[in-house]
């Protein structure tokens, strides 16, 4: 049950874009992550990555993803009240540019599609997210397919 101040699937709109904070990428919470969760050595080894076809250290894929969650909160927030957001059940996801340590990334959400769902009560919500960083190009993209509450 979703209770308190929300935006319902009534509340959406085909077209809308909402856009989050900008959010360095901090070097030390990187590497962690890296050191932790995904070991390769062009997310943790500075020499071996310069040698690399990356050219250099890059944030591994499950830390930028995590960092689209962090902003994504904040996407979708419409008038600073959260989606009524009952979950996430289909991606498409692409990693389009390496992330690196000190890049300045903003999201957006885009509403591509709203259905209204035969069970009542929620509605299907197909939207865009994209995560950019400062040159303005697309570094993480996910179709997602998702239940959003709605009044009824």
């Amino acid at each position: 049950m979703v209770t308190g101040e929300r935006s319902w699937f009534d509340d959406l709109v085909v077209g809308e874009v909402q856009r989050s904070r900008t959010l360095t990428v901090d070097r030390d919470a990187m590497l962690d992550y890296a050191r932790r969760y995904d070991p390769w050595d062009f997310h943790v080894d500075e020499a071996a990555a310069t040698q690399s076809h990356f050219g250099g250290l890059i944030a591994s894929g499950g830390y930028t993803i995590s960092l689209s969650y962090i902003l994504g909160h904040e996407t979708m927030a419409k008038d600073g009240k959260p989606w009524a957001f009952l979950g996430g059940f289909d991606w498409q996801l692409k990693f389009q540019k390496p992330v690196r340590a000190g890049d300045a990334l903003t999201l957006t959400d885009t509403i591509l599609e709203l259905t209204p769902s035969r069970k009542g009560g929620r509605g299907i919500v197909k939207f865009r997210r994209e995560m950019w960083n400062q040159a303005g190009e697309v570094v993480l993209s996910i179709d997602i397919v998702g239940l959003v509450a709605s009044r009824g």
